[in-house]
């Protein structure tokens, strides 16, 4: 089992042409939506950037470069009115992809952003036998603890009153599960350290208050 912290990179966000996106849902057509992906980013010269898979716009934040980082900072940042910085700056749209072999069991939904590790180690201060949400988006999936195995549900948008029988569809050890939390925790303040890297390379200022913003560590 592994976590990756991911962050998404939306097509119309960097596309400085328009393209004409394909007809079909990501899950049908995932190499046609990939193809589309990449020419748009392309445009900003982000075309070495590669998603987790193809059809999705999640992107390993590990796998970013200073450049890389630089474009996608100055795409997040363009509009900002300084004076009004911390109203205006949100975290970045992704969050924690869980990977098992080939399959993906958990992936950020709508509206999740990266901030969310901080949701995912309330997992230990939390856990129960009884089924807890976990907020990754909307659909969102439940946890629970059972016997030092820490077992999630299927995507759902339902509460655990509408469920009566909420099934697990996976489960992590415990300690499996913590050590990996661990690791992207360092990602995640790795990340924080060089975003601000970047924001003072540029001349944004703010920078240390920006960055702490944009990862959810603020």
């Amino acid at each position: 089992m592994e976590l990756i912290l991911t962050i998404e990179i939306e097509p119309n966000d960097f596309a400085k042409n328009e393209y004409e996106s394909p007809k079909g849902s990501a899950t049908d057509y995932p190499d046609e939506w990939n193809a589309y992906w990449l020419k748009s980013i392309s445009d900003s010269h982000l075309n070495n950037l590669k998603t987790i898979k193809n059809g999705s716009f999640l992107v390993d934040i590990a796998t970013i470069n200073e450049t890389e980082l630089e474009i996608i900072l100055q795409q997040q940042l363009e509009d900002i009115e300084w004076d009004f910085f911390e109203e205006q700056i949100g975290k970045l749209s992704g969050g924690i992809v869980v990977k098992e072999n080939d399959n993906f069991r958990i992936e950020p939904m709508c509206c999740g952003d990266i901030g969310t590790t901080k949701d995912w180690e309330q997992i230990f201060e939390t856990a129960t036998d009884n089924w807890i949400q976990l907020w990754i988006g909307h659909p969102w999936i439940f946890y629970k603890r059972n016997n030092g195995m820490i077992e999630f549900s299927d995507y759902t948008e339902s509460t655990p009153e509408d469920l009566k029988n909420i099934k697990s569809f996976f489960s992590i050890s415990e300690t499996d599960l913590k050590n990996q939390l661990s690791n992207i925790r360092k990602q995640q303040d790795e990340f924080e350290i060089n975003i601000r890297k970047v924001l003072n390379k540029i001349n944004i200022p703010h920078s240390e208050r920006i960055s702490k913003l944009i990862t959810g560590n603020g």
